[in-house]
C-alpha cells in the first residue's frame, strides 16, 4: 500500500471513529426525540434560504476561482469551475480535506490544466479566507469578549480557577516552546509539518503577486465579500428556524460563524461533530437555552443542539445535490471544453 492510500484510509477510519462517536453520544441514545423536534420545532422556510445562501456562495467561489485561474494564463469556464466547487465540497463529506484534490483533478480531466498549478490557486484562496477568518475572529474578540470569557469559564477549570496566573502560566508555556525549538531546530526542519508551514508562508507571499496579475480585481474582492456574506447569511437567516434563537443579533451570528469555521477548518468529514460541538459551545455561551452550562445529549429538547444540525444539515443537502451535478457536467464528456 503506498503513502497515499494509507494517508487516504486513516481519513476515512478516522472519519468513520468521529461520525459514529458524534452520533451515539448527541443522537444515540435518544433519536426519535430528535427526529420529533425537527418535524414539531423548525421552520423549514429559513433552511431553505439558509441553502439558497449557500448556493450563492458556491457560485460566487467558482467565479472568483476562474478569475485566479485565468491569471495564471489558462482558461476554463465558469460553468465548469462552479462544478468543480460542487464537487470539492461533495468529496469533503467523505474524506477530509479530499475536495482539493478532487476539484484539481476533475478540472485536469475536463479542461486539461495541469494539476500543481490549480493547487497553487488553492493555496491562494486558503490564504484570502485564511485571512478573512482572522478578521472576523478578532472582530468577535472585540464585540463578544464578554460571551468568549464565559464560554472559557465554563469549559475550563483551569481558567475559572487561576485568573491571576493565566499570564505567568501563559508565559512559561511560551518560553518552553521556543526553548524546544531552539533545541531541536534541525529535527524540526526534517518534519513534514515544518515545510508545510514553509510552503504557506511561502504561499502567502505568492499568493498576493499572483492576486496583482488579475486583470478584474474588483471583481475578485466582491466575490470574496459576497462569499464570506453568505456564509454569515447562511447561519443567521436559521435563527428564526426556531423560536430560541430568533433573538439572536448581527454579532451573535458572526460569533457563530468563526467558531462554526474554526469546526469545519478541523479535518474531519464535512465538518461532522466539530462544527455541531463549537457551535453548541457558542450558543451555550450565549444563553441558548438559558440555564444550561454545558454540552449534553439530546435527551431532551435543546435548541443549542437543533440549530447548529439544521444548518449544518442544510449545507450537506446543498453539497450532495450540488455535487451531483457537478460531477455529471464534468465527466459527461471529458474531452468537450466550453
Amino acid at each position: 500500500m503506498n503513502k497515499t492510500k494509507k494517508n487516504n484510509l486513516i481519513k476515512v477510519v478516522f472519519s468513520i471513529i468521529l461520525i459514529s462517536g458524534f452520533i451515539y453520544y448527541f443522537i444515540g441514545k435518544n433519536p426519535d426525540k430528535l427526529f420529533n423536534d425537527l418535524l414539531n420545532q423548525v421552520n423549514y422556510l429559513y433552511v431553505f434560504l439558509s441553502i439558497i445562501f449557500g448556493g450563492i456562495a458556491y457560485i460566487s467561489r467558482g467565479i472568483r476561482w476562474v478569475l485566479l485561474i485565468n491569471a495564471i494564463g489558462h482558461k476554463i469556464s465558469k460553468k465548469h469551475s462552479i462544478s468543480a466547487v460542487s464537487f470539492s465540497y461533495f468529496s469533503n463529506l467523505f474524506i477530509p480535506r479530499a475536495g482539493e484534490i478532487a476539484r484539481c483533478t476533475a478540472i485536469k480531466k475536463s479542461d486539461n490544466i495541469p494539476v500543481d498549478k490549480l493547487f497553487g490557486t488553492i493555496l491562494i484562496e486558503r490564504v484570502i479566507d485564511f485571512i478573512f477568518l482572522i478578521f472576523f475572529a478578532l472582530l468577535c474578540v472585540i464585540l463578544k469578549s464578554s460571551e468568549i470569557n464565559s464560554s472559557l469559564k465554563s469549559y475550563n477549570q483551569f481558567v475559572k480557577d487561576s485568573n491571576s496566573n493565566i499570564g505567568l502560566v501563559f508565559l512559561i508555556i511560551l518560553l518552553m516552546v521556543f526553548t524546544i525549538i531552539y533545541l531541536f531546530k534541525n529535527k524540526i526542519k526534517q518534519l513534514s509539518f515544518y515545510s508545510k508551514i514553509i510552503e504557506f508562508i511561502f504561499g502567502i507571499k505568492e499568493g498576493f503577486k499572483s492576486i496583482q496579475k488579475i486583470d478584474n480585481k474588483f471583481s475578485f474582492w466582491m466575490h470574496t465579500i459576497i462569499i464570506w456574506l453568505m456564509y454569515f447569511a447562511m447561519t443567521a437567516i436559521c435563527f428564526f428556524a426556531i423560536s430560541e434563537t430568533s433573538n439572536l443579533n448581527i454579532s451573535d451570528g458572526l460569533f457563530l460563524l468563526v467558531l462554526g469555521g474554526i469546526g469545519m477548518v478541523i479535518p474531519s468529514p464535512g465538518g461532522v461533530g466539530t462544527y455541531h460541538f463549537l457551535v453548541m459551545i457558542g450558543l451555550v455561551a450565549l444563553q441558548i437555552p438559558k440555564g444550561m452550562v454545558s454540552v449534553e445529549p439530546y435527551n431532551e429538547y435543546n435548541p443549542a443542539f437543533l440549530f447548529p444540525f439544521i444548518v449544518h444539515s442544510a449545507q450537506t443537502l446543498l453539497a450532495l445535490l450540488s455535487g451531483a451535478i457537478g460531477f455529471y457536467i464534468l465527466f459527461k464528456n471529458k474531452k468537450k471544453y466550453d
